[in-house]
């Protein structure tokens, strides 16, 4: 089942290492869109008993669509303690597995970037894809949820989305049902031409 809230539409390979993120006020998009600068918390396992179709439609984390994580920021999730890191991924997608050097099944993964834009953007295309299960929200508003498996399809859901003026935060939630655990995310402007100009900043 696809499900897309408020403002986003419908619409499905590949990846690789990540590294740890540079200077949080030199960051852009990268040259096709792409965010490629995140701050991620993973993994979290899930319980054997649970669908990951369930396990993406409720909160992993206590307030999960209103997180403003940094790096070194720790969580207790399930007796054990996880901390924010932030990341860079070196392709126009995010790996969690290459990052964390691990094959993770039936595990759930945060990333969370900060876009800095010096002037409200509406009618701005938000294209992603995930692998497998993936929700995201948008200034703490749950915009999109994807609930079944699949391989990364870079673009595979899009729809139109405002950026306001000022920091916007974008929370990504993956889930992994085994193997291949990754996801996309880029904005397109209203000719369909890749937004390069956008601040990425690694912290709120």
């Amino acid at each position: 089942m696809k499900t897309l809230f408020a403002t986003i539409g419908t619409a499905a390979l590949l990846g690789l290492l990540m590294s740890e993120a540079g200077a949080a006020d030199a960051l852009r998009s990268d040259a096709d869109g792409y965010i490629r600068h995140w701050v991620m918390l993973a993994p979290i396992a899930l319980s054997e008993r649970e669908s990951c179709a369930d396990a993406l439609l409720k909160e992993q984390i206590k307030d999960e669509a209103a997180l403003r994580p940094k790096a070194g920021d720790k969580v207790q999730i399930g007796g054990k303690e996880l901390t924010w890191r932030n990341i860079t991924a070196s392709t126009n997608y995010f790996d969690f597995n290459a990052i964390l050097e691990s094959v993770n099944d039936h595990a759930a993964g945060f990333m969370v970037t900060y876009i800095e834009c010096d002037r409200a953007m509406t009618n701005v295309t938000m294209t992603l894809g995930s692998n497998d299960q993936g929700r995201l929200y948008l200034n703490g508003t749950d915009i999109y949820a994807f609930t079944d498996a699949r391989p990364l399809e870079l673009d595979a859901d899009k729809g139109r989305v405002t950026l306001n003026k000022g920091v916007n935060v974008v929370v990504f939630k993956v889930i992994n049902e085994q193997n291949s655990w990754q996801g996309a995310m880029r904005f397109l402007d209203k000719a369909g031409a890749p937004v390069t100009d956008l601040k990425i900043k690694l912290s709120p």
